[in-house]
């Protein structure tokens, strides 16, 4: 079951167990740059005013646009490999790798120049209040510098994942959170270097992560033949890494378009506001760093096992991650509902506006954990078979049939502030149900065409 350069052979042993090993890293990756990212949260409500944070919080709309690309591409990578890897197709995972490294190096130019171009029309978009668009502006530039690193890691991390190791990789992100950490401190606390220190931590850490990981990947070799021949485009390797990759990208820009409108519905409201809503989008992002790496583990194990043809195995796969997902969330739900001030004073302490907005907007918005654990799941075995096509249209219908409908109206309620913004929290559970009744359907019915065609390839054996 374990090869002993890379890992886990995921088609083999008890699904419940390899999972879970399997998925432990991404856990305790997932965990720890939540952490610096609760950290980024700390640092800048301790040191910072408020429009530094609602600045931040624009800014790190822009920013996400460009890291769920990065989880696009490189989940596509991963299945590829994956595939691969339980197809026992070596010849195929060299091609799959050196394609992807290549793609990788091409898009981190290309991305890192889109951002440097549209900060400013994005920022203006998003109605930036006049007296965060300072703070939002360096925030966008210093974090942009870390963009290619960011890829280059992604790109590496995913196919020693797609081989079955993502010890490593987690190992490696951990390293990074460290790095962010420290120099948080040292850059917005010591040195007073405000959102440019947040956000010069942030590159430096992505630096240190592609830099390890890259004298890793060199040291350790892959464990099949690779050779210079293979670093270019292979064009079959490319298209079914953008064939998974860009679905998942775009519903994740969907997705981030949604945010974009809500936030510029929300600064509308106020420097006030804009921080709430920023400042739990961060905590949310805390609380679904468990079914974020639970989902990871499920598409590349998915991958490994469809490659080997044990599709019962993969659905298998699913249902515990969906199990272990909800375990976790339905307990960070409670939090949020029993104690959302608390929760929220860890991150504005001093700030009380902002304390009793964000908790309002917490208790509803918390609500869609729970949903997320479904989602997630979902969405990483739908990519996994290489049908990411369909979460990009469950995001499509969810977030502009749904969402943003929701939160104009949420948003012009004749109401006070914090009312509206536990309303507008409601509008994220809401786009959820859409998205999970769309995954069932397809997933139900997908099953039953592919049950047929064994069923009919039986019969013709």
């Amino acid at each position: 079951m374990k090869n002993k350069k890379y890992g886990l052979d995921l088609t083999q042993g008890g699904i419940a167990p390899v999972l879970l090993r399997f998925a432990l890293p991404f856990i305790v990756s997932g965990v720890v740059s939540a952490l610096y990212g609760a950290v980024d949260l700390f640092v800048i409500g301790y040191f910072t005013s408020q429009e530094v944070i609602s600045g931040v919080a624009t800014g790190t709309m822009i920013m996400n646009i460009v890291y769920t690309f990065t989880i696009g591409l490189g989940t596509g990578g991963t299945v590829l490999v994956g595939r691969k890897v339980g197809e026992r197709d070596n010849a195929g995972c060299a091609r799959a790798c050196g394609t992807f490294m290549s793609v990788g190096a091409i898009v981190a130019v290309g991305v890192t120049i889109a951002v440097a171009l549209t900060r400013g029309p994005l920022l203006n978009v998003m109605q930036t209040p006049a007296e965060a668009l300072p703070a939002a502006h360096n925030y966008v530039i210093w974090t942009t510098i870390g963009v290619p690193f960011n890829l280059g890691f992604a790109v590496i991390a995913a196919i020693a994942r797609g081989l079955g190791n993502s010890k490593t990789p987690s190992i490696v992100a951990g390293v990074g959170a460290v790095t962010n950490i420290v120099f948080d401190f040292l850059f917005v606390g010591a040195f007073g270097w405000s959102e440019m220190g947040v956000a010069l931590a942030t590159s430096i850490s992505q630096l240190v992560t592609f830099a390890v990981m890259g004298v890793w990947l060199w040291k350790r070799k892959f464990p099949f033949a690779f050779s210079k021949k293979d670093f270019k485009i292979h064009g079959a390797s490319a298209a079914s890494i953008f064939k998974v990759g860009i679905p998942l990208w775009l519903q994740d820009v969907l997705v981030t378009i949604s945010f974009m409108i809500i936030t510029g519905i929300v600064n509308a409201m106020g420097v006030v506001a804009g921080a709430s809503v920023g400042l739990i989008a961060k905590v949310f992002s805390l609380g679904g760093t468990f079914p974020m790496a639970i989902g990871s583990a499920v598409a590349a194990m998915a991958a490994q096992n469809l490659g080997a043809g044990r599709r019962d195995r993969a659905l298998k796969t699913l249902r515990w991650g969906i199990i272990y997902s909800l375990i976790i969330e339905v307990a960070a739900v409670a939090a949020c509902q029993l104690a959302p001030e608390a929760i929220c004073t860890l991150f504005a302490n001093g700030k009380p506006e902002v304390i009793a907005g964000a908790s309002a907007h917490l208790r509803s918005f918390s609500i869609d954990l729970i949903l997320v654990a479904f989602v997630f799941n979902l969405n990483s075995y739908l990519s996994g078979c290489g049908k990411s096509t369909v979460p990009m249209l469950h995001s499509l219908v969810a977030t502009f049939g749904v969402r943003v409908p929701l939160s104009i109206l949420f948003a012009n309620l004749d109401a006070d502030v914090n009312s509206r913004l536990f309303y507008l929290g409601l509008a994220a559970p809401a786009a959820s149900i859409p998205s999970i009744v769309i995954c069932v359907v397809f997933l139900y019915l997908h099953n039953r065409k592919q049950k047929r065609l064994e069923l009919q390839s039986g019969a013709h054996a």
